[in-house]
């Protein structure tokens, strides 16, 4: 796409060709004296951000995205949050389908989740579109979640102008509808939005002992006795654990710290063996 927000066929430029361009690269183009309409990718910018799956580069905003039904998927969350600390991505928070979510519901998941920007939403009522809309323009996003959160009927409701209907989206975004692996952004007007299939099968590139550093409500005045504290069986004398037993640290967040702890250190042992 040019400055000028046309799409245009380009073909690469042989000294270019050893950096794989992916989905999201910004890069420089010039037109081909040798075909009329067409460009020649000359150069490949630096990247602000790349993950390799799903495979895309510069990808500023990670919309996270749950509702009231099906029941959400937490430990997804969290994974999804640590993936986006660890590849300069901001992640984003959003509550679908408030036309049927309740306070207790909405309360629960702002209070777990207080440290992550937030919107509660309705794509069918297009309630608080306009807000969501307002604050990922101009910035290159994606849709992750588990299936039937409405990730297709968000992005129909951000971008009315492409007239997608729901069923094409259907096929094309929600896992498990679809065994497509080409990626490609939706443009209209100041959103741009990236159709990356993927984001639920993640796996974290992250040693077991450095999971911790990953969950801010961790970060309180308190100190452990323990050195290198992993804050899973250390009992009481365990800052941590002690704020999860007072109610300072939620105990359904600190439940999934612990059974994400537990995989990533069996997935380490294994590898090591």
């Amino acid at each position: 796409m040019t400055d000028e927000n046309q799409v245009v066929e380009a073909s690469v430029r042989s000294n270019v060709k050893k950096n794989r361009i992916v989905v999201g690269d910004k890069v420089d183009i010039e037109p081909n004296d040798y075909s009329q309409g067409k460009y020649i990718i000359t150069k490949l910018l630096p990247r602000n951000s790349y993950i390799l799956r799903p495979t895309i580069a510069n990808l500023d905003i990670l919309l996270m995205v749950i509702a009231p039904k099906p029941q959400p998927d937490l430990y997804l969350i969290d994974k999804l949050y640590i993936h986006c600390v660890l590849n300069n991505i901001e992640p984003v928070l959003v509550i679908n389908k408030a036309d049927i979510a309740d306070d207790d519901f909405v309360k629960d998941i702002q209070d777990q989740y207080y440290f992550i920007k937030t919107f509660v939403i309705s794509a069918k009522n297009k309630s608080n579109i306009a807000e969501l809309s307002d604050y990922i323009s101009n910035k290159l996003c994606a849709l992750s979640g588990q299936s039937a959160v409405g990730k297709s009927s968000i992005l129909n409701a951000l971008m009315p102008h492409l007239d997608l209907s729901t069923q094409d989206l259907s096929r094309k975004i929600e896992r498990g509808k679809h065994t497509t692996r080409v990626n490609e952004i939706f443009v209209d007007n100041d959103l741009m939005i990236a159709d990356t299939p993927g984001f639920t099968s993640l796996e974290l590139d992250l040693k077991y002992d450095e999971l911790s550093d990953y969950y801010p409500e961790f970060e309180i005045d308190e100190s452990c006795r323990y050195l290198d504290c992993s804050h899973i069986k250390e009992g009481r004398d365990c800052a941590i654990i002690a704020s999860v037993d007072s109610g300072k640290i939620n105990v359904n967040r600190y439940s999934r710290y612990v059974e994400l702890y537990n995989k990533l250190k069996e997935k380490w042992e294994k590898m090591y063996d």
